[in-house]
């Protein structure tokens, strides 16, 4: 492998790093919000499984945000054990 190859396979894991750390961190953000919203937009007179619409939405959207944050952690790990940060 030359130097450019190196190089330009660097820039490549770098920019996945970061895509990975940025979709973590709105789906993390974003994914609660959207699951109050939900649950406030169906009717909140029925129970689904004997629990209430809201719960069982924010419930789903924290699951969800929680799976975001994570791929924000991973591809943040990724970025440092790889020293892209340093160059």
């Amino acid at each position: 492998m030359t130097d450019a190859e190196v190089t330009d396979t660097q820039v490549l894991d770098r920019a996945r790093c970061i895509r990975w750390m940025l979709i973590g961190a709105f789906v993390g953000i974003f994914a609660p919000i959207a699951g109050f919203l939900g649950g406030s937009t169906v009717s909140a007179d029925r129970l689904v499984a004997g629990l209430e619409p809201l719960f069982v939405w924010l419930f789903v959207g924290m699951m969800v945000g929680g799976i975001g944050v994570v791929i924000g952690v991973i591809g943040a790990l990724r970025w440092v054990k790889g020293k892209y940060h340093l160059e």
